[in-house]
């Protein structure tokens, strides 16, 4: 007798996905956690070529990121031959400000690179792919490569540059932030003091709110400044394919943001695509399998061996 249908087994494990949610990372002696979704292989094929890795972060408004909130979609990425690691940092809000969350992404890309070989990746082939204050931190991961600013002694020798980045409606431009008295006034050369701060934050100003954290005992503008990616884009310098998408119904982070950043990106000569999304909000309605179609060809494109 025979089964009604006989299929081929798998030895490759072609199309599939593993996870591992026991690593961790340190930058500056805080602990961060990582979930790595890896294409699944035979172990015992050790001619399989190491995987492409994507790093991922969850926008939080530089709060806490929830890593698994886009696990089931990332998925999908590791199925189709891309590792990515979902990533943690730094809460402004607990007295962690800027730069922590930058210096935290950048670590988190030395210490995967520091493990490759256990885990299987090619430390050649790197992205950064972030949405919301996590598509910030990806412009500014492209833009400052192995940047002594923000470089820590934790996993000293290994490189935090990338080979490209995706942005998915993140602020690129902290100064002058569209719809925001704060940033008018901060446009307008006012002097904003702390306390000021804290009142314009008490009234609802969002961009005020977060803000706060963010600055701590440092310099106001020099804070926003630092945070705004189109400042960090200058003319003659080599940057990686920048990825941009945006949803033109946003009402967290305008369209605008975007379409300036990459109008700066395109003028200084820099490889870059902005996908805006019809009808899309903050999240929600954004996400949609030919956006992630769109993010994944990107990605093969620009981490191809």
């Amino acid at each position: 007798m025979r089964a009604d249908i006989t299929l081929p087994n798998n030895p490759e494990r072609l199309g599939m996905a593993q996870m591992r949610d026991d690593l961790t990372f340190v930058c500056e002696g805080h602990a961060q956690h990582l979930t790595l979704i890896s294409p699944a292989r035979n172990e015992e094929d050790t001619g399989r070529a190491r995987f492409p890795l994507v790093v991922f972060l969850q926008g939080s408004g530089w709060t806490s990121p929830d890593r698994f909130a886009q696990l089931p979609q990332l998925c999908a990425y590791a199925q189709q031959g891309l590792a990515v690691a979902s990533i943690t940092h730094r809460d402004s809000t607990k007295g962690h400000p800027f730069p922590g969350y930058l210096k935290d992404a950048k670590a988190a890309i030395r210490f995967l690179r520091s493990r490759a070989k256990e885990l299987w990746l090619d430390p050649e082939r790197v992205a950064f792919f972030g949405t919301s204050s996590g598509g910030n931190t990806a412009l500014l991961v492209a833009l400052t490569g192995d940047d002594s600013r923000y470089r820590t002694g934790d996993y000293a020798g290994y490189s935090d540059a990338v080979r490209c980045a995706v942005d998915c409606f993140g602020p690129t431009d902290m100064v002058d932030f569209e719809g925001s008295p704060l940033s008018q006034a901060l446009m307008a050369g006012h002097g904003i003091s702390m306390a000021d701060l804290q009142m314009r934050a008490a009234k609802d100003d969002g961009l005020a709110q977060i803000l706060l954290g963010l600055i701590g005992n440092q310099d106001m503008l020099g804070v926003v400044r630092g945070m705004s990616p189109i400042l960090e884009a200058k003319p003659g310098v080599k940057y990686p394919p920048i990825l941009m998408l945006h949803g033109n119904a946003d009402d967290v982070v305008p369209l605008s943001q975007s379409l300036k950043m990459r109008e700066r990106l395109k003028k200084i000569g820099a490889d870059c695509t902005l996908v805006e999304v019809d009808g899309a909000e903050h999240e929600g309605s954004f996400w949609s399998a030919a956006l992630h179609g769109q993010i994944l060809d990107f990605l093969r494109a620009h981490l191809a061996e």
